[in-house]
């Protein structure tokens, strides 16, 4: 009997502790300098999210995942901005996955994309807490390095502009 309380004393306790630990909200990575995290670009090479942002122009990195279907959908509406604000923003789509470049390569076949595919790893979805059922989610960042915000599955290209604007001032 007594093994019984304390066992469920220890399960309550746990219980308890696991809810006090508050996973971060979006709230908490606005206005703040980006999390900078490794990645491989289309050739092969690490690159770090610090090789782009915080340089003098904004940056609008968009994390995807390769079987979501939305992303599949929305991903190919973006080149529009790329073409639109090309020299103004630097656009790049980061693929959250444990594989391979040749993932990369076959996901730019079929999605035409304009703009540059990074293979990102896990790491950076746990830095930003990012969940399959999060993506595509997008980071805007200014051309000092700051997070000016963050959507989460994004509803249209107009709203992913609304942002964008912002982020130049227009």
């Amino acid at each position: 009997m007594k093994k019984i309380i304390n066992l469920t004393i220890f399960s309550v306790l746990i219980l308890v502790m696991s809810s006090a630990v508050a996973q971060p909200k979006i709230s908490d990575y606005l206005n703040k300098k980006f999390l900078d995290f490794p990645a491989f670009n289309e050739q092969g090479k690490v690159v770090r999210l610090s090789d782009v942002a915080g340089h003098g122009k904004p940056v609008v990195f968009i994390f995807w995942a390769y079987g979501d279907r939305d992303s599949f959908k929305f991903l190919p509406k973006l080149n529009y901005l790329l073409d639109k604000y090309k020299g103004k923003v630097i656009f790049i789509a980061g693929l959250l996955s444990r594989s391979d470049l040749k993932e990369v390569q076959k996901a730019k076949k079929l999605i035409p994309l304009k703009f540059p595919v990074w293979l990102v790893d896990y790491k950076a979805a746990v830095l930003y807490n990012i969940r399959k059922v999060d993506v595509p989610l997008i980071l805007y960042i200014d051309e000092k390095g700051y997070i000016k915000n963050i959507v989460v599955r994004p509803k249209s290209v107009e709203s992913v502009e609304k942002y964008v604007k912002d982020l130049i001032k227009e």
